[in-house]
């Protein structure tokens, strides 16, 4: 595990500390957001890591039952959203947000996320666009990024998975988000290490925490 602080002069920017939690469970790293934003923390704490193969159950869905001994897992969350899928390949970033530090209003977050990513993944040759209906990043009709979100006391949690170079026959074994959408890597359409796409979208988030 690697940890990174940020602080830039003066008020532009909160304390932002980015973390690399690696290959984690997800019922460990769920508690491990729970732990931390029950410390009130100061600033802000963004965990970027990778999941074992798992489907993940959100509050909006409420057909799918919880079976942690099938295989892949399935496991209820209290983020929002369906069902989805994690697994290597897929990097996955949760944000532990102070709230009240934010240059943008709690109900502004999941929009903030989405569009921050997708100039990003725009900005590295891939045009993508934003679901209204359904939050996520889409290539070509195809699913290339999911997120779900939760504010508890003012703090954020949960965040938004990219699919890198993942498992796309597991993932594609249940409807992405509870929808008749297939997902896709960012692999089909660029050649980028991982190391560099998770450079990239650590600075595209801290500039989204920036005040202006």
């Amino acid at each position: 595990m690697v940890s990174s602080g940020v602080r830039s002069a003066g008020k532009d920017l909160m304390k932002l500390k980015f973390t690399d939690k690696g290959i984690i469970d997800y019922r460990d790293c769920l508690n491990e957001m729970l732990s931390l934003i029950k410390t009130s923390p100061e600033g802000h704490e963004i965990w970027y890591l990778e999941h074992p193969s798992v489907f993940t159950v959100g509050i909006s869905e409420k057909e799918i039952k919880e079976d942690p001994n099938s295989y892949p897992p399935i496991y209820k969350t209290d983020r929002g959203g369906k069902i989805t899928y994690h697994g290597i390949g897929q990097i996955v970033f949760y944000f532990m947000l102070n709230l009240k530090q934010t240059p943008f209003k709690p109900s502004e977050l999941t929009k903030k996320i989405l569009a921050s990513t997708s100039v990003a993944i725009e900005d590295l040759g891939v045009k993508n666009n934003i679901s209204e209906s359904d939050p996520g990043l889409y290539v070509n009709g195809e699913k290339l990024a999911s997120i779900g979100m939760r504010i508890k006391s003012n703090y954020s949690y949960h965040g938004l998975s990219l699919n890198h170079d993942v498992n796309l026959k597991e993932f594609n074994s249940i409807n992405p988000c509870g929808l008749d959408v297939k997902a896709c890597n960012l692999s089909k359409y660029i050649d980028i290490e991982q190391s560099r796409l998770v450079s990239v979208l650590k600075e595209t988030y801290q500039n989204m925490l920036k005040n202006k």
